[in-house]
């Protein structure tokens, strides 16, 4: 073997090493990127077995029973609602006495009635007239005296007629009156 025959050889060898390392870290690379996916397929995996043990099912119960307790509380404010509407109804009475219904034309008795009618008018209920009227007449100014409740509170003021008309009406509710 001649020198020129072992340097080409030698020059062959180190082209063929140089080919064979560049291959290997093309490889490692490679590889590197194989164990990366690797990785995120057991990330992917622990992810699936954490999505198990998170139980939609307890959530989607709880929403269930949320609705049906919802629809239960309508159900009872309906129940109130009618309740209410039926205590606030005024329930005629039949005079139990053998005498004629005389309608009553006096003074007292009309603006009685005023009062009434207005209170009733602006939704108070349970009208109770403290002032005697026997001696009051439709063209003098009268202030009567009234206790009554709206919306299950109770009212306390008065009302003030003159000419057979109401000119005021100054209520205030009781839990006003006291802190």
């Amino acid at each position: 073997m001649t020198t020129l025959q072992f340097s080409l050889f030698f020059a062959g060898l180190l082209a063929a090493y140089a080919l064979v390392h560049v291959r290997l870290v093309r490889f490692e690379r490679y590889l590197q990127e194989v164990v990366g996916v690797k990785s995120l397929n057991e990330r992917l995996e622990r992810i699936a077995q954490s999505l198990e043990r998170v139980r939609l099912e307890r959530a989607e119960q709880g929403l269930a029973q949320l609705h049906e307790d919802l629809i239960g509380v309508g159900e009872a404010l309906a129940r109130v609602e009618r309740a209410t509407r039926r205590s606030q109804e005024v329930v005629p009475t039949t005079v139990a006495s053998a005498a004629p219904v005389t309608i009553e034309s006096q003074p007292s008795a009309r603006i009685r009635d005023l009062v009434t009618d207005r209170l009733l008018s602006l939704g108070y209920g349970n009208l109770r007239l403290l002032t005697d009227l026997r001696d009051a007449s439709l063209e003098d100014r009268a202030e009567v005296v009234v206790e009554c409740e709206r919306n299950h509170l109770g009212y306390k003021g008065k009302v003030v007629t003159r000419n057979g008309a109401v000119l005021d009406v100054q209520l205030q509710a009781v839990t006003q009156a006291f802190p």
